[in-house]
Parts: structure tokens; sequence; C-alpha cells
């Protein structure tokens, strides 16, 4: 009877300490062993960065060193993807029972190192975090809990590790003293806390403590939130508005004078085109800053039931599909393309009605712990196959919308009659852009499934029949914002100023194909202004953003004035503005019939300038005052209004004006228009090595390469960004030709260096601006250092194409630079040259020492789109 109680007490006892909230846990522990780890020493340090980062970082290491008793130590050495190395993971670094550990918080350069000494493995862990937004924000043994103004740190030891000896736990809190610290430190200053145990055994430290971060970065925070992110959708709504006013008075003002009369069949549609892109663009760029906060605020106040959380996936495929189609309808591609546009939207139209009919869960948004069945759907692979289906077909429309768009607008400037060529649409374009929308979807789906793996690295796989649900419900909660993605990328990223920066182009192409028999020499005034249009459009390299306030208007407004001021400033100091003594000005008096006689005058000013030089060091014996008798009358043009009876009246150059000078401003071609095809053509060749440069300090440098495997679109914004820098740098150089004569100095590099501190312009005011609230410089100086000096050179190459006529009198292009710009001037132009290649090697040194921990993580604009685990 007694052996009877015993038993009977015993097995109560068992169920009653089942139980208990711990039990679970302390199952956990001893699959753990956990008695293996009280010997285990610990060190774990977390810093913050305030200034130089858009947002605050945190900065966090653990390093754990376990005997080699310890069971689980072995299995530290195996692969990632092995269940047992990450189970002995869960062990150090998490909860070792959640089976679900998932987190979008914390990033990581690479998994923990491991390394094996005589009688200790090391864990070395290192991860990071932005503090983006509010809310709680987990990354390595820490926590952050981001409040209105004050932010709440906390140290969180995974339980098998409660035991351990923890030696060293250091604060650096970013030249920020704490507003509350708990437990008291042991050593520190106020701004970096170290808490030390000189010997194992006791209770570990309970650190908690609160710190008020710098006014900007806590209001940078903030605007991912609601309602904040309605502010910021209002805060870049001037650009687009400001985009398209522009567009519009461009249109208006080439419209009231117009290049020739009558007005040309050509330019009259590229004006019209002009002004429908005006409105496209507005139109477009509302949907695509509104379309993510009018939802989420739709949702956040359930005011309407047809915006409820359910319906935001289809809203979004609607509303991308809508916006596409625009851009059809403008392109007006050929029936084929048509054909599978309609097609295309037919698809779409399908999964968001009726996504039962492809085996989709009805509900785009499945929650596989309410709705399991639901859920279950994603398992099957046709479910997931006909989602990234619908995405491709997205892509398609837009792009096939988008080379329409752009096709229409060049080809509006040299068609004669509009009629059925505008709706050519090559066939072999249409196959490739096919294949592109495939690649975007299946690249996309590899990409979110790469995410949820850093994201939920220490997740045991197939724990139990759960597991597939939690997997594929939390896969398909990222990809689903694909058609929201695209719009806010390509569109916002990219098309907004393409259209717009070839409808001004097309519109100066038409206008210099209409202008009369004897074109003028310098720009019209309308002509003018369409080119600081597409300065501002496609050229001017960065928009206002200051602790998370879009404020693009100050570098917009930096960059107009410092080019109305250029502009001003040479029609005081451009060679071509220069007034002779009749009070004529040179532009009013050289006419392009008139270049040979320039050119044999400045080749032979040059020549005789060489004599004079070998005349005074001895080394030719002429007669000096033949040679400058024979220079002023090179120093002299046709009288523009000769006395009566005096038909071959000569009048002299300005003192600061030779031939050689007046035949560089007049340029390489016989018209403004010619000079800028010439220039950008020069720009395309000379900016391809700038480019790549560029392409690896922003998108390959240290960590930023891997990024790309985990970013929905990395792959595709490598291509698009370095065919950006391009079109922006040949943007650049069409400028530079197009402003050839109007530009003030005598030489290209001088000319160059005008339109390159214009470039500069916005970005010093952004440089400013950021510094006041900490902001990164980035990698700015280095694309202006590039900018400045691709644009040198374009100079340089346009002053040796003026004289191509003289090129086989001369072995090398070198001889035939220096001959031109006189051996004093060209000394003056290869330091310049020099300067700026070293400013980049130093730049290139700085950028090579300085690889930067980049991690992947929503932006805070999708801050309420809910993402996240949903794991138990």
């Amino acid at each position: 009877m007694l052996g009877l109680r015993h038993v009977l007490f015993v097995s109560a006892a068992a169920i009653l300490l089942c139980l208990l909230p711990g039990a679970s846990a302390q199952a956990a522990d001893d699959a753990c062993r956990t008695g293996q780890l009280k010997s285990a020493r610990i060190t774990a340090s977390v810093r913050f960065t305030h200034q130089g980062e858009d947002y605050s970082k945190a900065e966090g290491r653990l390093k754990i060193k376990v005997p080699k008793s310890w069971n689980h130590a072995p299995d530290l050495l195996l692969n990632e993807d092995t269940e047992r190395y990450r189970t002995a993971m869960r062990c150090l670094l998490r909860q070792p029972g959640d089976l679900y550990p998932y987190r979008d918080t914390e990033g990581r350069t690479s998994a923990p190192a491991v390394t094996v000494e005589k009688e200790w493995v090391t864990v070395d862990q290192r991860t990071v975090t932005w503090v983006v937004s509010r809310g709680t924000r987990e990354f390595g043994p820490w926590k952050i809990t981001v409040g209105a103004r004050l932010w709440k740190l906390e140290l969180v030891r995974p339980p098998a590790l409660d035991g351990s000896w923890w030696q060293e736990v250091a604060v650096d809190l970013g030249g920020r003293a704490a507003r509350s610290v708990s437990s008291t430190p042991t050593t520190g200053t106020t701004t970096e806390l170290t808490w030390n145990r000189e010997k194992p055994g006791g209770a570990p430290p309970e650190i908690r403590l609160s710190l008020q971060p710098p006014a900007a970065k806590a209001l940078a925070a903030r605007w991912s939130d609601y309602p904040w992110y309605l502010l910021d959708a209002f805060a870049w709504l001037p650009l687009p508005l400001l985009f398209s006013v522009l567009l519009l008075d461009v249109a208006r003002r080439t419209r009231r004078a117009p290049a020739g009369l009558p007005r040309a069949d050509a330019e009259t549609r590229t004006v019209d085109n002009l002004i429908a892109v005006g409105w496209l663009t507005f139109v477009v760029g509302v949907v695509e800053l509104f379309d993510g906060p009018l939802l989420g605020h739709f949702t956040e106040q359930s005011t309407a039931l047809f915006w409820a959380e359910e319906q935001r996936i289809p809203v979004h495929f609607g509303l991308s599909v809508l916006t596409g189609l625009m851009l059809c309808v403008f392109g007006r591609p050929g029936r084929a393309a048509v054909g599978l546009v309609i097609a295309a939207t037919g698809y779409v139209s399908v999964v968001m009605c009726y996504p039962e009919w492809l085996g989709l869960p009805t509900r785009l948004l499945p929650d596989w712990q309410t709705f399991p069945d639901e859920a279950s759907r994603l398992q099957e692979p046709q479910a997931l196959a006909a989602f990234a289906g619908a995405c491709a077909c997205v892509v398609l429309i837009w792009l096939v919308g988008a080379v329409a768009s752009l096709l229409r607008l060049w080809r509006a400037a040299d068609v004669s009659v509009a009629g059925p060529s505008w709706g050519r649409f090559p066939h072999t374009v249409l196959v490739a852009l096919v294949v592109v929308s495939a690649v975007v979807s299946a690249a996309s789906m590899w990409t979110a499934e790469n995410l949820w793996k850093h994201q939920s690295w220490l997740s045991r796989r197939n724990a139990d029949e759960d597991y597939g649900l939690w997997h594929v419900s939390t896969f398909f909660r990222e990809l689903r914002w694909f058609p929201a993605d695209w719009l806010d990328w390509f569109y916002g990223g990219y098309l907004w100023w393409w259209v717009p920066s070839l409808a001004i182009m097309a519109v100066l192409r038409a206008r210099a194909g209409a202008a009369s028999a004897a074109p003028a020499a310098l720009p019209l005034p309308a002509d003018l202004y369409g080119l600081k249009g597409f300065l501002v459009v496609c050229v001017m390299p960065v928009f206002g953003w200051y602790a998370g306030i879009p404020l693009p208007l100050t570098t917009i407004l930096g960059f107009w004035l410092a080019l109305t001021g250029l502009l001003s400033f040479g029609t005081r100091r451009a060679v071509l503005y220069q007034q002779l003594a009749t009070g004529h000005r040179l532009h009013e008096v050289v006419e392009e019939v008139d270049r040979r006689d320039r050119l044999r005058a400045a080749r032979r000013h040059r020549e005789l300038h060489a004599q004079l030089r070998r005349l005074e060091q001895g080394q030719q014996e002429e007669d000096r005052s033949k040679l400058e008798r024979e220079l002023d009358r090179l120093h002299r043009l046709p009288h523009p209004s000769p006395p009566p009876g005096l038909p071959r009246t000569w009048i002299r150059l300005p003192p600061s004006i030779g031939p050689v000078d007046l035949a560089l401003a007049w340029g390489p071609q016989a018209t403004s228009w010619g000079n800028a095809l010439r220039a950008a053509r020069f720009t395309a060749l000379l900016s391809v090595p700038a480019v790549a440069i560029m392409m690896w300090a922003d998108y390959l440098r240290g960590t930023r390469w891997e990024d790309k495997f985990l970013e929905r679109f990395g792959f595709a914004e490598i291509v698009m960004a370095t065919l950006t820098l391009e079109l922006m740098w040949v943007g650049a150089g069409f400028a530079l030709g197009a402003l050839w004569r109007v530009l003030p100095g005598r030489r290209g590099p001088s000319r160059a260096f005008g339109l390159a501190l214009v470039y500069t312009a916005p970005v010093f005011v952004q440089t400013v601006s950021g510094w006041i609230v900490g902001q990164p410089i980035g990698t700015w100086p280095l694309n202006l250092s590039l900018t400045l000096l691709v644009l040198t050179l374009t100079g340089v190459a346009m002053d040796i194409d003026t004289f191509r006529g003289e090129r086989r009198y001369w072995p090398t292009r070198a001889g035939l630079l220096l001959s031109l710009y006189q051996w004093r001037m060209a000394s003056v132009q290869v330091a310049f040259l020099v300067g700026q290649v070293v400013a980049l090697v130093t730049i290139w040194q700085q950028l090579k020492g300085n690889d930067p921990m980049i991690f992947i993580e929503r932006s805070p604009s999708e801050g309420g789109r809910g993402a996240g685990s949903d794991a138990p």
C-alpha cells in the first residue's frame, strides 16, 4: 500500500511539473544540456551610432566560449543546413523551445564565426539593426523598444546560458547619456557602460536602460508609423506636381515660339506628347505615392469594408494594372503587343477576383492559424506558380507600356505624317519583354525564399505538420506585395524621369529639324528653357530627404538657381557673347559658312605663335614684324555693316579673343543640336569606366553584393542602376554640347567645370542639410569627382573634334591637343586632370577601407504592411 501511494505521489508531481508554465522551456534546456554550459564564458556588447547614419544603428556582438565537453559542441562545426547545427545554435542564441524563430529586424552579414581551441569552441555572432520604425526590435541577445521619444534597451539572455559566466557586458550609447540604468554598471562613463564579473558563479547581470536619441533620429523612426506615413506621401507630392508644371510650361513656351514658320508637324506632335506626358506623370505619380499609405489608412481606420486588409492585394494588383494600361494607351503598341496586354490583364483580373479558380486561397492574405485550409492551398506548386504568373503579367503590361511610350516619343520627331507607324512594335522586343517579365517574377520568388531562410535560419525544419503551413504562409506574406513594390520600384525609381526626359529631348530634336536654312548660332530662348527643364528632370542628382522628412524643393531650388546663374554668367563671359567695337555680339557676326576660314585662321594663328616662340629662343631667323602683322590680320572679321562703298571693311576681334578661341567656341558641329549629339556620344564612351566604379561603390562593395540575393529586385536593380548612371551622364554630356556656345570659358574643360558646379549645387544643399541632422554623405564625393572628370574629358574630346580635319597632320591626338591649348594652357589643363585623378584615387582608397555592414529589411514605407512572423 505504501508503494502504491509513493507511485501515485510521484505521478501527480510529474503531471503538475508538466503543467507549469516553464515546463516546456525546462525540457528544452535539458535537451541543451544546460548543466554542461555553466562553465561557458560569455562577453556581449552593443554599440549605437547616431551621427553619419540615416537612422540610428545598433551593432551587437555576442561571443560564447563553450567547453568541448558540451554534447552539442561538435555540432557547431557542421554545415548551416544541418538540423544538429541549428539545434546547437538555438541553445546558445535563442529560446531553445521556440521551433519557429523568425526575426526580420536582425541583420547578419554572415553566420556566426566558429573557432576551435584546445579546450573551447568559440561562437562569435555579430548582428545589427537600424531603428527605422517604432516598436520592438530584437537582434542577438538585445531588445530595443522604440517609443515616441525614449528608447529602452534590454539584455535578453538565452535561457540555456543563464547559469554561465557572463564575464563582460558593454553598452556604448553613441555619445548619449542614459535616462535610466538598471543594474548599476561596474565601470564606464555616462555614455559607455560596462558590467564585469571577475569570477564565475552568482546571478548574471540584469541590464535595462533607456536613452533619448537625437531628435532627428527619433523623428526619422516615427515616419513609418500611422498616420505619419500619410504625411510622408503628401510631402513627396510637390515633386510630381512641380515636374508636371515644368513640362507643361516647357510645352507652352515652345508652342508660343515655333522654330520655323509654318510650324512643322513634328514639332506640333512632340509638343502635344509633352503635354500628355506632363499630365500622365502627375497622375501615375500620385497613384504611386498614395496607393500604400491610403490603403493602410483605410485598413487602420476600417472606414470601408472594401478596403479591409484582405482586399489590399487585389487593389494593389488593380492599381498596378491600370497605371500600366495608361502607359499602353499613350504608347499605342502594335496589334501583337495589344493582344498580349489584353491577355495579361485578363489573367490578373482572374487572380484578383477569383483566385480559387487557379488554386490560390480565397483570401490572398492567408492566416495559417485561423484558416489552415486556405493556407494549405499555397503548398501546392501550381498555386504559387499562378501567383507568379500574375506578377509576370503586371511586369509585362508595364514594360510594354514603357517601351511603347518611349518609342512614340522618339518617333514623333521624325515621322512626317501621324499614322499606323506609331503603332509599330518590334516582335523581337516583345519576345524579350516576355522573357524579362518571367525572369523578374521568378527572381522575386527566389529572393523571397532566400529572405525567409535568412530571417528564420534557426527554425527547426519539418518540426511538425504546422511547419509547412508557417513556412509557405510567411513566404507568401512577403511575396504578395510584389504589385505594390513593382510600382514603387520601376516607376518611382526610374520611369518617372525617363519618359519626361525623352519627351523634352524629342521636342528639341523636332525644333532642330524644323529650323530654317540658316539656323541661329545660339539656342533660342524656348530651347534654353527646355534644356533647363531637361537638366532638372534627367541630370539633377539628388532630392532632399532630412530626418525622414522629404523636402525635394530645397535641392531643386538650389539646382535651378545654380543653372540660371551659370547661364546668366555665360551671357557676359561666353566667347560668342563678347562685344565688337561696333556694338555687335560675336554670335551675330559669325556664321557656319565661315567655318573653313575660321579653322584655317586658327591653324595659321598657332603656327605663327610657334614661330615666334622659336624666334625668341634663337632657333629660327625671321622678320618678327612680318609675323606680327600677319597675326594682326588673323585677329579680325568682316565688318557686320560696312560703310557704303567699302564692302571689304574689317573689324578687330575683342582683345581677349583669338582665332583659336572663336573656333573652339563654335564647336565641332554646325548647330547646337549637332554639338549636343556629338557630346552625348563622347560621354557615352567616356562614362563607362566611371559607371563601373560607381556600381562597385554603391552595389557591389563589401556585403552589398550578398544583399542582392535577398532583395526582391536586387539583380534587376543592378541592371537598372547601371543604365540610370549611364543615362544621367549621357544627359549631362548632351546638355554640355547643347549649351556649348553659351557656357563661360574658352576651352572645353572650363565649360565642363561650370556645368559640373551646377551638378554639385543640389548635392551641396543635401550635404549641408544632412550634416545638420547627422546624415551620411555616402558616395557623393566619388560621384562628383567622376562627374567632373567625365565632363572634363568630354570637353577635351569636343575641342579635339573641332579640329578633326588636322588629325592627319599629327601622329597622336595628344599632339593636336597640346597645339590647340598652347604649352602654357596645356600645363594648366594637365594639372587640372591630374588633380581630379588624385582626388579619385584618394576617395577610392577610403571606400576600399570602409566596407559597410548592410542587411535586408523592408523599407520604412512598408512598415504598416504587417511584415513579420505569424508563428505561434
